[in-house]
């Protein structure tokens, strides 16, 4: 089965009472050439429906034991008040703790789409996994992937984020913010103090950022078996969960270089080089 790359691209003031999302037009550029001027592109029939159930059937074992599993898993949305419960639980390195995460379909697509995209050899960085309760009354805010890292040199990725169900804008779709990745790292600050563990210990923050314009953001509701891919540049969001089900989604980063991206980056190479002749 190929994969079919299409935008979906609605604005948020478009989206009728009714709940019919009207579709972008296809656009004429290649999806390489999309994804690098708009900063993400939704990806149409990236899996199968069998693949995306093979998947749950590995993650939802591991969020039956959530308390267990250590600081690996986090409720991003953390406690803002005592005795608040868990409501947005994530799961970081989930293909670690279940190996078979690395054999489905779409790991192997969105590796492929990665590589198309950086124009390079793409390797796998890092995964995570989220399930958003049922009205957990928490949304995502505006932030970008790169305001987490304190590398003083951006490294270029793609951040792929599979909704294993129906994604939409009542439970918690992706937003975003078109051609942000073009405008370099946003001013961000802290969110909520993630935690983890049935005692709901400090486990690190989330964080946003306030440098947005949500008049131009744009949602991608997706079927069962897309995706979106977006650049880690890229302002964007996803709502609270306003459904009576789990909003449940894998996250997979790919990166050039993969993981041996800080010494084989050319950007990292230069740097060394550099940082070297000034110490001559």
């Amino acid at each position: 089965m190929s994969t079919v790359i299409q935008p979906i691209l609605v604005n948020g003031a478009s989206v009728g009472a009714a709940g019919r999302v009207p579709l972008a037009q296809p656009a004429t550029d290649s999806p390489a050439q999309q994804f690098a001027q708009n900063g993400f592109l939704s990806i149409q029939s990236l899996t199968t429906p069998e693949d995306i159930a093979l998947i749950r059937s590995l993650l939802d074992p591991l969020f039956d034991k959530f308390d267990t599993l250590g600081d690996r898993a986090v409720d991003i949305a953390g406690p803002r008040v005592p005795g608040v419960a868990m409501r947005s639980p994530e799961i970081n390195e989930a293909v670690k703790i279940a190996p078979g995460l690395r054999n489905t379909l779409a790991y192997a697509r969105c590796r492929e789409i990665a590589r198309e995209f950086l124009g390079v050899r793409g390797g796998y960085i890092k995964n995570h996994a989220i399930y958003k309760l049922p009205r957990n009354n928490a949304s995502t805010a505006w932030h970008q992937d790169e305001a987490y890292s304190a590398r003083a040199i951006p490294l270029r990725s793609v951040h792929f984020w599979i909704p294993l169900q129906e994604a939409t804008v009542d439970n918690g779709c992706m937003w975003f913010i078109p051609g942000s990745n073009h405008t370099g790292v946003r001013p961000h600050h802290v969110a909520a103090v993630r935690t983890s563990g049935p005692d709901h210990k400090p486990a690190g923050t989330t964080i946003t950022t306030n440098d947005v314009d949500p008049t131009k953001a744009v949602a991608c509701p997706l079927p069962v078996g897309s995706a979106t891919a977006h650049h880690p540049l890229t302002l964007h969001y996803t709502g609270a969960n306003q459904s009576d089900d789990y909003r449940r989604v894998w996250i997979l980063h790919f990166g050039a270089y993969g993981r041996a991206r800080f010494l084989l980056h050319p950007k990292m190479i230069a740097s060394r080089i550099s940082a070297f002749m000034r110490g001559v």
